[in-house]
C-alpha cells in the first residue's frame, strides 16, 4: 500500500474544504487549479444505528499545488461513509485527517497500522479560516490583580 502522488506532499497539514462549500476545480483560497488525486483518509461516520472511525482510500480528493488546501467531494465521502458503517439514517461524517502511508518506516510496513509499534501516520488539518475562535479580553474584577502588572488590585490601580 502506498500513497505516492504526482506532485502532492501528504505530510503537509492542509485546510479542509468540502464540495458543498466550493467547487472541485479552483482553490477556494488562491484561485489556482486543483489536482484530483486519491488519498487515504481517516473517516469518522455516525448514523442513527451505527458509528465508526476507519481508514479508506478516497478518490474524491482535490489538492492545491500552491497553498495548503484540499477539497473533498461530498458525494464520494458520503458514499465511503455509507460503506463503512451500517445504516444511513441521519448520516453524519467528518474527515479527521489524511493518512501519510509513505511516512511509515520500511521496517514497520509489515506491522498493522494503528498498533502501538506502528501508530497511524495521521496528518491533521489546519484550522478553518472561517471558524476561528475569538478570545475577548475580560475586564478584571475589582479585587483581582491589575492587568498592567503593577501587583496592585485593579480597583486601586487602573480601575480608578
Amino acid at each position: 500500500m502506498t500513497n505516492k502522488l504526482k506532485n502532492i506532499d501528504l505530510s503537509i497539514p492542509r485546510r479542509r474544504y468540502y464540495s458543498d462549500e466550493c467547487n472541485l476545480t479552483i482553490c477556494p483560497e488562491c484561485g489556482s487549479d486543483l489536482i484530483k488525486e486519491s488519498c487515504t483518509i481517516l473517516l469518522c461516520a455516525k448514523s442513527d444505528s451505527d458509528e465508526g472511525e476507519f481508514m479508506t482510500n478516497l478518490s474524491g480528493s482535490h489538492f492545491c499545488n500552491k497553498c495548503p488546501v484540499v477539497v473533498f467531494d461530498n458525494d464520494k465521502v458520503e458514499q465511503a461513509a455509507k460503506l463503512g458503517i451500517r445504516g444511513d439514517n441521519n448520516l453524519r461524517y467528518l474527515i479527521g485527517g489524511i493518512i501519510d502511508l509513505d511516512s511509515i518506516p520500511e521496517n514497520k510496513k509489515h506491522l498493522e497500522i494503528g498498533c502501538d509499534e506502528n501508530p497511524v501516520p495521521l496528518v491533521r488539518f489546519l484550522p478553518d479560516l472561517n471558524n476561528q475562535t475569538v478570545i475577548v479580553d475580560k475586564k478584571p474584577g475589582r479585587n483581582e490583580l491589575c492587568v498592567c502588572g503593577s501587583g496592585k488590585k485593579y480597583k486601586k490601580c487602573c480601575g480608578k
